[in-house]
């Protein structure tokens, strides 16, 4: 009875821990590029990155003797048929991308963009184009991945001396996710490799006997 309890409460934490989404978050705007990791409600700023402390330079010991050059030992060649097998690689790969549509949640979107210029044709001709590819963006992350929450303004500023934009995103993945993905399409990914390998020395083993 107590290693059912033992093995429910380990199977309730692994599910929890399943549900836990990490992704990213990216900010664009006039205050520069800022951009965080996201694992679960915790939050890890990649850029911009913070100053390191300088480290006290330590006083190198003039009688220490130099040591001789080792020799460089010549790069070993690459396998035959890698190229080839790499190639190989790609249709996982693109299966891979194609099964992370409405898989990837994106949190928050936020556009923001304020066409300006000297010239109030090009503002106004600037802002029309905006808008149109705003409207063929749109569709294509409204159909492959699931948004929860998003925002587009756009607008003009003739005053403005030259466009401004602010743009914000989050995308996340729950562990679960990551996990099954990459269980399932790196076993995947690794028969792949090894049954090209076989076939590639098969064909080197015929090649040799001719």
């Amino acid at each position: 009875m107590t290693f059912l309890k033992v093995l429910l409460i380990i199977l309730l934490v692994l599910w929890l821990i399943s549900l836990i989404r990490i992704g990213g978050r990216v900010r664009y705007g006039q205050a520069g590029l800022f951009a965080a990791a996201l694992v679960g409600p915790f939050k890890i700023q990649i850029l911009p990155m913070k100053p390191k402390k300088e480290k006290t330079p330590k006083k190198e010991n003039k009688a220490r003797k130099e040591k001789t050059p080792k020799e460089k030992k010549p790069a070993p060649e690459g396998q035959p048929g890698t190229l080839s097998r790499l190639m190989k690689l790609l249709p996982v790969a693109a299966q891979f991308c194609g099964s992370l549509k409405r898989k990837i949640r994106i949190d928050n979107l936020e556009l923001e963009l304020i066409w300006g210029g000297g010239d109030p044709a090009s503002v106004a001709l600037g802002y029309g184009q905006a808008n149109v590819v705003l409207g063929m963006l749109w569709p294509v992350f409204d159909h492959n991945f699931k948004v929860k929450r998003h925002s587009f303004q756009i607008g003009m500023d003739y005053s403005a001396a030259r466009p401004a934009v602010e743009l914000q995103a989050a995308v996340t993945l729950t562990v679960g996710q990551i996990v099954a993905l990459g269980v399932r399409y790196g076993v995947k990914a690794l028969f792949t490799w090894i049954k090209s390998g076989r076939s590639a020395v098969k064909r080197q083993e015929a090649l040799s006997h001719e």
